[in-house]
């Protein structure tokens, strides 16, 4: 994985929907990253995890292996927070507790299995 050191602590910042071509998994890229500070390589092995801030620049190279690898992005806010990004919006929301009144974060139903990604 590859980290900006210091990244989230520069807040939310500007980025650019990625063109196709840059093979983003999640189709967000913030230009000249290095600026924001240190760019750090950091080895996992299988089966370790890395738990950040979603502030913190981050990526990974192509997955080489035949393993599959994953991320996970888990974020809990009050029921009244909105969203300034449309793209984000559209991933919904899981209602863990309370009350959504407006049905603004989606809560999908639980799949009847595991998907097979």
């Amino acid at each position: 994985m590859r980290v900006v050191s210091g990244s989230h602590l520069h807040g939310p910042l500007k980025y650019r929907f990625s063109d196709p071509k840059e093979n983003n998994v999640l189709y967000a890229t913030v230009d000249d990253a290095e600026k924001y500070g240190k760019i750090v390589d950091i080895e996992l092995s299988a089966g370790q995890i890395s738990l950040h801030s979603d502030l913190l620049l981050h990526s990974s190279h192509y997955n080489n292996s035949k393993r599959r690898r994953c991320g996970l992005a888990l974020r809990y806010n009050t029921t009244d927070v909105r969203l300034g990004n449309e793209f984000e919006h559209q991933l919904g929301g899981v209602l863990v507790s309370g009350e959504d009144k407006e049905d603004y974060w989606g809560n999908p139903s639980r799949p009847n299995k595991d998907a097979l990604i």
